[in-house]
């Protein structure tokens, strides 16, 4: 499963959405013949006398890191550019290159109930885990973050690109060399030499080199890569900034649990979700932060810990709802207003480009175990 968030043009983002999924498999499935991919990956033969056949997590981690940083580099590449004179040729074949994108892959492995999250970007997982009571009943939900947002506010990135950087200002007014997040695919112009960047706007149609241009590369494709031994009953958020940007991971699992708790006898069920009759407005039940079904309750109000930017940007305080069939529009709705159905259909009817001023787009998944 995996989410592609794109910027400046689509052409990188859809073409992952089209083939990185099936690349990384692929690299997974030429691991160990003992193993086979069929949707997951899966061992042919359970016998604990071939244990050792399976590969080591380093191992999966490493083929994984090196897809990802396989497709960015088939995809930069100029060579076929610089060997025509043809701008038209070389138009076409960099569209994927100038346009960029985050990724967000997760790996699931059904024999060792390992997940295994692949980040590129600045979007987020967060796994939610039902803790129960002594009389078997739902207590709450744990918060489990299961990636870095990878930007100028992350100090372990900042530190990576000082360290590969030394001297210049890569980092400033928490953006890196302009952008908003640290790793990326596409965007090659952070990531082509001086010298071929040169060539692609004296013969090519191409930018000038920017003047803060020193020593890329500056982004990369690379992902960190984490995981987790999955229990029955747990749920995985995918989301890009835009959905971050407005509910803090405590908040998106607390939301979730919300949800379960009107769609707990319907989500395991091969059908799809029926849509359950909305309330009246004036009936309907709207939630605080310290409501939400978290094992360690938020705060109400003012809490130092949200540092999400919009709902104050909106001038409202955050309000939610539990009316929607769906989990991930459940989220969505609940990111862009939640109580406040004026502000929610406001911010959608924003156009292009006045919209980015108020809101980001927002993709998410909702994956249950």
């Amino acid at each position: 499963m995996a989410l592609f968030d794109g910027h400046n043009g689509p052409a990188m983002s859809d073409f992952l959405c089209d083939h990185l999924v099936e690349y990384v498999a692929s690299a997974i499935s030429k691991l160990p013949q003992q193993y086979e991919l069929s949707g997951y990956l899966e061992m042919h033969n359970s016998d604990e006398s071939n244990s050792s056949a399976i590969p080591a997590d380093d191992v999966i981690s490493d083929t994984i890191k090196h897809a990802f940083k396989e497709v960015d580099d088939a995809m930069i590449d100029v060579s076929d550019v610089l060997s025509s004179t043809s701008k038209t040729n070389a138009i076409r074949t960099l569209r994927h290159a100038h346009s960029g994108s985050c990724a967000l892959m997760s790996i699931y492995d059904t024999d060792t109930q390992i997940l295994r999250v692949a980040l590129t970007g600045d979007s987020r997982a967060v796994l939610g885990r039902k803790v129960l009571s002594k009389d078997g009943k739902i207590n709450g939900y744990q918060v489990h973050v299961l990636s870095q947002d990878q930007n100028a506010h992350n100090p372990k990135e900042v530190v990576r690109l000082e360290a590969e950087h030394p001297g210049e200002e890569v980092v400033k007014n928490g953006r890196v060399m302009g952008w908003g997040m640290a790793r990326a695919f596409g965007d090659a112009a952070y990531k082509w030499s001086v010298d071929i960047q040169e060539k692609l706007y004296e013969k090519y149609l191409g930018d000038r080199v920017r003047s803060n241009m020193k020593t890329p590369p500056y982004l990369t494709a690379e992902p960190e890569i984490t995981s987790i031994r999955i229990q029955k009953g747990d749920f995985l958020i995918m989301a890009s900034d835009g959905l971050w940007d407005c509910l803090t991971s405590e908040e998106a699992v607390g939301l979730v649990g919300l949800w379960l708790a009107n769609n707990s006898h319907s989500v395991y069920t091969d059908s799809p979700v029926k849509d359950f009759a909305r309330k009246r407005l004036k009936d309907e039940k709207i939630y605080t932060r310290d409501e939400l079904p978290l094992k360690a309750p938020l705060k109400k109000e003012n809490d130092e810990s949200d540092k999400t930017p919009y709902y104050p940007w909106w001038h409202v305080a955050k309000r939610f709802v539990n009316r929607d069939s769906s989990a991930a529009a459940h989220l969505t709705r609940n990111a862009l207003g939640g109580a406040d159905s004026d502000l929610t259909e406001a911010l959608i009817s924003l156009a292009h480009p006045r919209a980015r001023k108020y809101r980001d787009d927002v993709g998410v998944l909702v994956a249950f175990f």
